[in-house]
This record gives structure tokens, sequence and C-alpha cells, in this order.
């Protein structure tokens, strides 16, 4: 019974010894976010790169809605039945830090695997994986075709 009391009061006095701040951290370096991927430089849910055909997608480093995350540079293939589908090509040889969906997805098919693998070893960002689905392969109509009168994009 003693051992009990006093075992509770060791432990609660290192309870409320020890700081909140201690405790429980506001900022780290080294948080763990699960989702690394930005579409046209904004944080998306891994799921949506599933259905995007187009925008320039990144790798990053930190909080991705943050202003202090850092670019990864990263190698972008496709592979089909376990073999790399376009070996020779830019972003599969040297590592790019933002990449266009669509200049991937035109050698793809449906149930290809895109692979985006950081470039640096040591990084914490790991291997990510996109499935494609036939929705990225179908083409999109510009319902607003012949409003843009400037012809400059926007």
């Amino acid at each position: 019974m003693k051992n009990v009391a006093l075992n509770l009061f060791v432990s609660m006095s290192l309870i409320l010894t020890l700081p909140v701040s201690e405790a429980f951290p506001e900022n780290t370096a080294d948080n763990f976010y699960p989702n690394p991927l930005l579409l046209n430089g904004k944080s998306v849910e891994f799921s949506i790169f599933s259905l995007v055909n187009t925008g320039k997608i990144s790798l990053v480093k930190g909080n991705p809605d943050s202003e202090l995350k850092t670019k990864i540079p990263f190698y972008i293939y496709i592979k089909r039945s376990g073999k790399i589908v376009d070996a020779y090509s830019y972003a599969h040889n040297n590592a790019v830090t933002e990449f266009e969906m669509a200049e991937i997805l035109k050698f793809a098919q449906v149930g290809d695997q895109i692979f985006i693998d950081p470039a640096g070893k040591n990084e914490q960002v790991g291997r990510r994986i996109i499935v494609v689905k036939p929705e990225q392969l179908w083409p999109r109509f510009d319902w607003s075709y012949g409003l843009n009168k400037r012809k400059d994009g926007c």
C-alpha cells in the first residue's frame, strides 16, 4: 500500500511539474505531414491526384500550407506492369521541383502507376504512387472557348 501511494505521488509530481510546452510542442521541424504533394502550389487531398489531368505538381518538405515550406527535387515516371514506360524522359533522369501532370499523362494508360521519388536519399518525404484512372485520360471540354478574346490564357 505504501509503494502504491509513493508511486502515485512521484508520478503526479512529475506530471504536474512538466511544462506544457515541453509535453506538447507546437512547432517542430520534424513534423510529419501525410501529403507533401502540391497541385499548382496548393495543398490538396492525396485522393484528388487520381482525378487530376492538368496542373503543376510539386513535392515539399514541412507544412504544405505554410510559407516556410521547402520544395524538394524529385523524379517522376510511369510504370506499367512493373516496367518504366519512358526510361529516357527528362523527369526520370533529372530531378525537377515542378512537373506538369499533362506531360506525364501523355504516355499513360488506365491502371499505370505514376511514381514520385524524392531525389535526395536523406529526405524524410517518401515515395508517392498515383494510380492512373480513366477520368484522367478523358479529354476535357473548354466551356469558355471563344470567350477569352485576349488570347493570353487568362
